[in-house]
């Protein structure tokens, strides 16, 4: 047989039924009998229930907490402009310091590399007898001699040029990968500084679509009191709210990051709070002339060295075909006996070349063809490169002004439209939201593309002429 039973809210708590018909612990009915108070009760459940909703605002919704891991970004300090971003990355480097050295050291090893050897100093005791009367006696037999000599290698003049022009060349193969290294340091911070730049503007859009998300959240939960909304959309909406914070601590932590890769290149400049404005000059070259400055790029002339290098390689070993010689002179000392000077000259004999002139003839055409193909493939390389960096720039740049020119006026236009619908009494309080939220993801997808198109730029520069260097505008 089924019962009825009553469960009470309020466990270990008894429950009576009051005069309105509301459960009340039966604990506070023994305590008071008086009618009035059961009324009383009654009266401020119906008021509670009943509260007049509040008209929804426009207003701004006061700051929400922060993350916890919300960190400080900048210091205090004048703006960080692009252009002067690109120039500390020049400013104590290792890499360049280090470069240097090289270069110092190859153009020292020239010279000496071009030079004829040291002298040698000979001495020695000759012809010592070791048996018979006369063994180890320095004066009895006139063949015992104490000899000083010197002798001095002469390797042919061409040779000595060319292992000095060997030497030269390296340093300028260096001093072109020095020119590429500043080239390389200038494009890595400025694409550092535009990181930065995109993660603070992202992180700033996305504090917004916070505040209208959680502006939302309000606002249907006073629709919903009042059954205008139903709880499903109410849940829908703090979801939004939910995943608009995470995105914002995500463009927090990309901020964060990137800033330590901008003090990488910078150092502590790299503190400093950017530049607001991300104005780029137009690009000096167009795209024929990028492509025949690729010609003349830094990289192409350390290849262009190394070529040169390998036909000096190819001199060299000709060179070894050819005889060197070899004089010296010595003084020879008889104790007892008359004393003796002598001359003698020595030449290399490069009969067999078979096993060792050839193949090493062999080797230097061979490095030569590789160095000569090595370039070419670089060549093909950069200009695809500089071509697809142009594509890119031109299509990002036309995407912004398509951006500037119809959609963003016209995600302003549904704003106020929604807002005057609100206002009139035709529309809803959530589509004026909406729209606030759809124009500020809009504008986060016009900051993407305005990025992508000032890298591109950059990278443009990278290949361009030396004359010519990124300009930001502060």
């Amino acid at each position: 047989m089924l019962t009825r039973r009553r469960i009470s809210i309020f466990p270990g708590l008894a429950m009576a039924p009051s005069s309105c018909g509301v459960l009340v612990p039966q604990n506070d009915v023994r305590r008071s009998k008086s009618p009035l108070l059961s009324q009383a009760f009654c009266w401020l459940l119906l008021l509670w229930v009943a509260r007049p909703a509040q008209p929804a605002s426009l207003d701004t919704p006061p700051d929400l907490p922060t993350h916890t891991a919300e960190l400080s970004t900048a210091d205090a300090g004048p703006p960080l402009s692009l252009d002067e971003a690109s120039g500390l990355s020049l400013a104590d480097q290792p890499i360049l310091t280090g470069r240097e050295a090289v270069i110092n050291g190859d153009e020292r090893q020239a010279v000496a590399a071009a030079q004829l050897p040291d002298p040698k100093l000979a001495s020695g005791l000759k012809e010592l007898p070791i048996d018979t009367g006369e063994a180890f006696s320095v004066r009895r037999d006139n063949f015992t001699e104490f000899t000083v000599g010197l002798s001095q290698d002469l390797p042919r003049a061409d040779k000595r040029r060319l292992r000095g022009e060997r030497k030269r060349l390296e340093a300028d193969t260096e001093r072109a990968a020095l020119d590429n290294d500043r080239r390389a340091l200038r494009r890595n911070a400025s694409l550092a500084w535009l990181d930065v730049y995109e993660a603070e503007q992202g992180l700033a859009l996305a504090r917004q679509l916070t505040s209208e998300a959680a502006l939302q959240v309000q606002s249907l939960e006073k629709d919903y009191d009042n059954g205008k909304a139903s709880q499903a959309d109410w849940q829908a909406a703090k979801v939004d709210a939910g995943l608009a914070e995470d995105k914002e601590h995500d463009w927090l932590h990309r901020s964060l990051r990137m800033r330590t890769e901008l003090a990488r290149g910078i150092g502590d400049a790299a503190r400093r709070p950017l530049a607001s404005d991300l104005s780029l000059p137009a690009l000096p070259s167009t795209l024929p002339e990028l492509m025949a400055a690729v010609d003349h790029h830094p990289v192409i002339d350390g290849l262009d060295k190394q070529i040169e290098t390998s036909a000096t390689d190819i001199d060299l070993a000709r060179q070894a075909y050819k005889p060197d010689f070899s004089v010296e002179g010595y003084l020879a000392y008889r104790p007892g006996f008359s004393d003796f000077v002598g001359i003698q000259f020595t030449i290399d004999l490069p009969y067999f070349t078979k096993n060792r002139q050839d193949p090493e003839l062999a080797a230097a055409f061979q490095r030569s063809h590789a160095s000569a193909d090595r370039k070419q493939d670089t060549l093909r390389e950069l200009h695809a490169q500089v071509s697809q960096d142009y594509l890119d720039w031109r299509h990002f740049g036309e995407r912004v002004a398509q951006f500037d020119a119809t959609i963003i006026p016209n995600a302003t236009r549904r704003i106020e439209d929604a807002r005057s619908a609100y206002g009139a009494g035709r529309g809803s309080f959530d589509a004026v939201l909406l729209a606030r939220r759809g124009l500020l993801d809009i504008r986060l997808q016009r900051l993407a593309l305005a990025i992508e198109a000032a890298r591109a730029q950059v990278r443009l520069q990278y290949f361009a002429a030396p004359q010519s260097h990124l300009e930001g505008a502060p």
